[in-house]
């Protein structure tokens, strides 16, 4: 079936010499063999022992402008130590996500350029899928799968630039779209003489009604919001997300976001010009940034559009190295305690009614345009300069002010810090007091010895305002709070990724005609009807299982080529495909769901055929895709089959639910794999032509040799004088082969021959080189090794796989999932932005200078598994530096190898250390150098 590529895994493959492995390799995939894109270039494949797995991560299709502008891939050329992004990954990639990918690419390379001969093992290409079956029944689909989607909406674009925020998925399968802080406008009405909305769970038509408007305009997450997941109450039985829909709104455009947040870039970052960008103020950029919807390319450009390098306001390098490994702690506990709270509090919540949460939301983080409310507020801690000079009084003046359990000081709301610092101050801080020791950020001193021992154990329900709580629990709520915006985001490209694949396949539109699918009547008058078309024979050709080899030509406006493999009451009764006017010849070329038996194929064309449009049908058959072993099975005019089929004959109302079809039966059953078929237009000039009454010779307005104008099927034309190609479905039938028919393995002398070369001792074996000395350095992810000036020349290193992990939990949940809703998320994170490792090797030049000769891409393999890695070509040095780079961040040690007495994790988990994990070698001929050197070997 089609899917989303996530992985590719490898079973390394060879006999006694391991240099026969390919040692790179290109990763191209797209929907058909005309659309591969390039995803992955030059990925290193290390050498292994035989039958080890690696699985390498594939991120989708990048633009080459974003890579640019962001700096991936600069690191090889850059010789500067880059600091590595340990607390989120402030220059993510964006890959272009597609659930219809069909075909993959391979291109393996030898370790040495020529004709050298590769072994290959197993190869099995992970991702995941979409529930076609659920989605052609409309059968207990998940709540996310409601669709709301054009192709009048899709030719203009308006599905490409959406706001993702306010589509309904996420990691946990929902999302709210109050997630953007922003007032949310009624949704844009599409041209089209029906608005209805299609929800795929029930099958019905529903009347869209305005989106609801948001409560002020404050950029923070109030009481009302979802994201308070830890104040409110919970629906038992259901989800949050309700009957929510895949929304296509153009709540903001991306040209209107840059401009926004390039106002808000020139009023934090331009006056500091020169100066320094404290990381509070960081944050709020990168918040905002979020909440405009815009990726960390677009920000980029719009920073450099105005002189401002974007490196200046990474938050990753404005703290010290003591407060980087002190956050990531408290922000890794905070997301364990957040998801535990909110899990606490679902399962807390059976059986009980609704009730009224807090107004103070679990970050509290203020946007750059709020400001104290003032009114009752002693505290004041969020009074800064107005943003674009405005006077007005701050909404929410009027709220009733609350207490700070610190300092028993009125605060209002927005200088209030959130209610997870609670959470943090009960729990991480325990012994201690989670508020600031003497002066809090605004210099508070209102606290004395009875409020200090008073605040060791504090009340879920308390508020502490920002003045009394520690600096690094703000610091870590702006942190996660970055977290779950940038894990939203993810989601929602995942949700607009769905939504294109569905209106690829169904072509939905918004006339609800699906409606009232999955009732059994239908189902059981669907199947009658299927059976009667395929009279006792099996459809060969469906989709997902069945798919387009190559693309396919598509009028404007039409139905997409998929949707003719689709089941026949799926889609749009009235949609069908049809080719341009201007093509006279269309090759469907077919990929069976397996091999079989082909005995016919049926054209199904509710709008009947005529005269001149009635196709000339060609097919070939073959097991393999190219062309030239491919076999002609036959050659139909099916103009003489017209009148028997009734096809050129209006559609009858007899309660015949058979639609109109046009049956091509084969001589012979052809047993085969894929099949190739070309409808092609009857020539005008194959009729006969009298010249008595078909010219005009006298005529000086007409042409003399134009054709007389003929009747074409209501349906499969443009006009009555521009015929064209159509059909609305194509159906393969046939007998399926049951079971799959694999290779079996010779005995002849070829087979003989290539295992005699596969047991052949290797030329050369790899030793250790002797180490001097050796240090580590930035959290043990730089490896340096001092070697003797007598040293052999390097070959490469050994490299033992890495033992840490890619964590579930990384952020407090964005909003309440219950225990009732049985979907896991569509797309976890962690497959959306795979998180890759890179290994760089540097070398000390005679210049005594330091230069990066190579990087390597990391694949995953199981802790400890030793990879081998040559350089490319062979070094005299005598210091050799290893760096560890790419997205440390998302990897963590595993909780049962590690110590729980201490509960602060490190900032680089421990299970990427370089300490012992890497080996120098060259290769040398094990005879010549004798036994004793022999046990040096690698």
């Amino acid at each position: 079936e089609p899917c989303h590529v996530c992985e590719l895994l490898l079973t390394v493959s060879h006999g006694s010499d391991d240099l026969t492995s390919p040692s790179t390799v290109d990763v191209r995939y797209g929907r058909d063999l005309d659309g591969l894109k390039l995803v992955l270039e030059g990925a290193s494949i290390p050498q292994c022992a035989n039958g080890t797995n690696i699985v390498i991560p594939l991120l989708g299709p990048v633009s080459s402008e974003d890579m640019a502008v962001t700096g991936a891939g600069a690191r090889l050329a850059s010789s500067e130590a880059s600091r590595p992004s340990l607390l989120y990954d402030f220059e993510e990639l964006e890959g272009e996500l597609d659930f219809l990918t069909r075909v993959v690419a391979l291109t393996f390379y030898p370790p040495i350029s020529g004709k050298t001969p590769i072994t290959l093992g197993e190869i099995e290409v992970l991702g995941v899928r979409l529930p076609w079956k659920r989605v052609f029944t409309a059968d207990n689909l998940p709540a996310g799968l409601s669709v709301h989607a054009s192709p009048h909406q899709r030719e203009k674009g308006v599905n490409d630039k959406y706001n993702p925020f306010s589509i309904d998925l996420d990691a946990n399968g929902d999302l709210d779209s109050s997630i953007s802080g922003k007032k949310v406008p009624t949704p844009v009405q599409a041209s089209v003489p029906s608005s209805n909305w299609l929800d795929l769970l029930t099958g019905e038509s529903i009347e869209p009604g305005p989106m609801p408007q948001a409560e002020g305009h404050n950029s923070e997450l109030g009481g009302g919001d979802s994201l308070s997941f830890l104040d409110h109450a919970v629906n038992q039985g259901s989800t949050v997300t309700d009957n929510r829909l895949f929304q296509s709104q153009d709540i903001k455009s991306s040209t209107g976001g840059v401009k926004e947040y390039i106002e808000f870039a020139k009023f934090v970052a331009l006056p500091k010009t020169g100066g320094e960008l404290n990381f509070i103020e960081a944050m709020k950029l990168e918040i905002e940034r979020l909440r405009l919807n815009l990726s960390a390319a677009e920000r980029d450009r719009a920073l450099l559009s105005i002189g401002i390098d974007p490196a200046s306001i990474n938050p990753n390098s404005l703290l010290d190295d003591h407060s980087i490994a002190r956050l990531c702690g408290v922000s890794n506990s905070l997301a364990v305690l957040g998801q535990t709270a909110a899990e606490d509090k679902v399962t807390a919540s059976i059986g009980l009614e609704n009730g009224n949460g807090s107004t103070i939301d679990f970050w509290n983080v203020t946007g750059i345009e709020e400001t104290c409310l003032g009114g009752m507020c002693e505290v004041r801690a969020e009074e800064k300069k107005s943003f674009r000079g405005s006077s007005s009084k701050p909404s929410g003046a009027s709220e009733s002010p609350f207490i700070c359990s610190d300092c028993q000081r009125k605060v209002c709301r927005v200088c209030c810090a959130g209610s997870g610092a609670i959470l943090l101050t009960g729990n991480y801080f325990k012994g201690s007091s989670g508020v600031n020791n003497g002066s809090g950020r605004g210099g508070s001193s209102h606290r004395n010895q009875a409020d200090l021992g008073a605040s060791q154990s504090v009340s879920p329900d308390a508020v502490v305002c920002k003045q009394c709580c520690r600096d690094i629990i703000l610091y870590a709520l702006s942190l996660d709070y970055v977290r779950v915006l940038i894990s939203s985001r993810r989601s929602a490209l995942v949700a607009s990724a769905v939504r294109k694949a569905l209106d690829r396949v169904l072509w939905f539109s918004l006339d609800g005609s699906l409606a009232g699918r999955g009732q059994p009547s239908d189902r059981s008058r669907t199947d009658k009807t299927l059976r009667q078309l395929l009279n006792g024979q099996e459809s060969l050709a469906e989709f997902p299982l069945a798919s387009f080899l190559h693309s396919v030509e598509t009028a404007a406006g039409a139905a997409h080529p998929l949707s003719l493999l689709a089941p026949l009451d799926s889609g749009p009764q009235h949609s069908y495909w049809r080719a341009p006017s201007s093509c006279d010849a269309v090759e469907f070329a077919i990929v069976l769901s397996n091999l079989s038996d082909v005995s016919g194929v049926i054209l199904v064309s509710p709008s009947g055929y005529s005269d001149v449009d009635a196709p000339t049908v060609q097919v070939w058959a073959s097991n393999k895709i190219s062309k030239e072993e491919r076999s002609c099975v036959g050659k139909w005019d099916t103009q003489s089959l017209l009148t028997s089929s009734g096809l050129n004959r209006p559609a009858k109302s007899d309660g015949n639910n058979v639609p109109r079809h046009l049956k091509i039966a084969f001589r012979n059953s052809v047993r085969c794999r894929m099949i190739w078929l070309t409808l092609r237009l009857p020539r005008t000039g194959s009729s006969s032509v009298n010249f008595g009454t078909d010219f005009n010779l006298l005529s000086l307005d007409e042409n003399p040799f134009s054709q007389p104008n003929r009747r074409a099927s209501s349906g499969g034309s443009d006009s009555r004088d521009h015929p064209c190609l159509h059909a609305r479905r194509i159906f393969v039938v046939g007998t399926l082969l049951k079971g799959e028919i694999g290779l079996t393995s010779s005995e002849g002398p070829d087979y003989l021959k290539l295992k005699g070369w596969l047991e052949q001792p290797p030329k050369m074996n790899r030793f250790k080189v002797p180490i001097e000395a050796e240090r580590l350095m930035d959290n043990d992810l730089v490896l340096e090794q001092f070697l003797s000036p007598a040293s052999p020349l390097l070959a490469g290193f050994c490299l033992d796989a890495f033992s840490a992990i890619k964590p579930r939990v990384t952020h407090s949940p964005s909003s309440i999932v219950t225990n009732w809703d049985p979907w896991p998320p569509l797309l976890e994170d962690r497959h959306v932005n795979p998180a890759v490792l890179y290994i760089q090797v540097s070398i000390l030049q005679e210049s005594h200078s330091m230069v990066i000769i190579a990087e390597y891409r990391l694949p995953v393999a199981k802790p400890g598994t030793a990879m081998y890695f040559d350089f490319p070509r062979q070094i005299q040095t005598q210091r050799v530096s290893f760096r560890l780079l790419g997205d440390i961040a998302a990897f963590r040690d595993d909780p049962s190898e590690v110590d729980d007495s201490d509960f602060r994790s490190p900032p680089v988990a421990a299970g990427l250390s370089l300490s012992n994990r890497i080996k120098l070698y060259y290769y040398a001929d094990p005879y010549e150098l004798g036994k004793w050197a022999s046990l040096s070997a690698v």
